[in-house]
């Protein structure tokens, strides 16, 4: 049998992370687990319903972040999780920091951030 060579083509399992984005100026973070690598290009994709309090961030700044957490921090993930920013207060269970132009939180305590844009093409995430 011949292999053959794929590039970029991502398959599981995932490590869950947290999406960012700042919603009426606080920063605020939801679990995610559908996420990934689009292309070879510098491109991912988060997979965020139209009501998670998140989204109303991307679509208002057109930024977001993607914080891979560690297991350290597995209780605080999981609260982000299961509590809805529309209901609960999430921008102070991680310290959070921004870019230079302040478009996205990132969580201080994730070894690995990385600052999006939302695509134009694609604004309803």
């Amino acid at each position: 049998m011949t292999k053959k060579k794929i590039a970029n083509v991502p398959f599981g399992p995932f490590v869950t992370v947290l999406a960012g984005s700042t919603v009426d100026g606080n920063p605020n973070y939801a679990t995610i687990g559908a996420y990934g690598v689009v292309s070879e290009k510098q491109v991912l994709y988060i997979s965020l319903k139209n009501s998670h309090y998140t989204t109303a961030g991307v679509l208002q700044n057109g930024f977001f972040s993607v914080n891979i957490p560690s297991s350290d921090a597995v209780e605080k993930t999981d609260y982000c999780g299961t509590n809805s920013g529309h209901k609960v207060d999430k921008s102070t269970v991680f310290e959070s920091f921004y870019d230079e132009a302040g478009n996205a939180p990132m969580i201080c305590e994730c070894p690995v951030n990385y600052l999006c844009k939302s695509d134009s093409n694609h604004p309803s995430i």
